[in-house]
């Protein structure tokens, strides 16, 4: 079920998350369904701090299940001592799939065997994302959630996104994607059963990926894939919703757009606060500040 853009044009600052003791209780029953999936192999301890101890910061009291790298000791230690599951990999690459693909496999097997106790499940980016409000505020509907980056260019129109779906789908919907926006494959969040038919699509697309594209292009053609299905297969049950609301995605934008205050609290210089910053790390002043909060 294809939808229009959901376009979140908050105009002032709305401030942290609740913490009042029937929100933080409301807050708490719901997260007893909710899980977050994320990827975390070859990474260390350094390289998941933020997306743990800033998730944890928000209140968020649901499962939190990480893949890592085996034998991954301190690393794994490390996420156990903070309520996170863990899942070891042991072969981290191949000559066919990356774990940047690899990874939805995986987590579609997990959703299979546990996913009955779950009503809302996120899948996301670990390295480079951090945490400013509770991750599922907002978002009850059903739907998968994708969530757009900078308003200012189209797939055809950036480099790196192009040349993943020019060697992935047919000229036909390369051409058909070009004009589209670029929707973030890092952060998609939704009610579980609609995140399991996507999953569905996504590793059925991954698996008939010749085994030459990882050779060719190198891992994030999974972008690409993604994007064929936000934009382009009508049976997917999602929203597409605008950069900057709930989350912000910030590669791409401009430095100028967002602000941070003496708490390492990232907003927009409307005001906005995002609950979620996707790839903040690209600026080395919010690196900096983010990552010395939650040394």
């Amino acid at each position: 079920m294809r939808r229009d853009i959901a376009t979140v044009p908050p105009l002032e600052d709305q401030g942290p998350a609740r913490t009042d003791m029937t929100a933080a209780s409301n807050a708490s029953n719901k997260d007893a369904r909710r899980l977050v999936l994320g990827a975390a192999v070859g990474f260390g301890i350094n390289e998941v701090r933020v997306f743990v101890e800033s998730l944890r910061g928000t209140g968020y009291a649901g499962d939190i299940m990480m893949l890592i790298a085996w034998p991954g000791i301190g690393v794994g230690h490390y996420l156990k001592k903070h309520g996170v599951k863990v899942q070891r990999v042991f072969q981290t690459r191949s000559f066919t799939r990356s774990v940047h693909a690899r990874r939805y496999l995986m987590y579609t097997e997990y959703l299979k065997a546990h996913g009955a106790n779950y009503d809302q499940v996120m899948l996301a980016d670990t390295r480079d994302v951090v945490f400013q409000k509770h991750p599922f505020e907002g978002l009850d509907e059903p739907n998968c959630h994708f969530f757009l980056e900078a308003m200012g260019r189209t797939i055809g129109e950036d480099e790196t996104n192009w040349r993943w779906v020019s060697h992935t789908v047919s000229k036909e919907d390369a051409d058909k994607l070009s004009k589209k926006r670029i929707s973030c494959s890092g952060i998609t969040i939704g009610g579980t059963r609609a995140i399991v038919a996507y999953l569905d699509r996504l590793c059925s697309l991954v698996s008939a990926m010749p085994f030459r594209i990882y050779r060719e292009i190198g891992h994030g053609y999974d972008q690409a894939l993604h994007n064929y299905l936000v934009h382009l297969a009508p049976d997917i049950d999602g929203i597409v919703m605008e950069n900057n609301g709930h989350i912000a995605t910030m590669a791409i934008e401009p430095r100028t757009l967002y602000r941070i205050d003496d708490r390492a609290v990232i907003s927009l210089t409307t005001g906005h606060t995002p609950a979620i910053c996707h790839q903040y790390d690209r600026f080395p002043d919010l690196r900096s500040a983010v990552e010395a909060r939650w040394r």
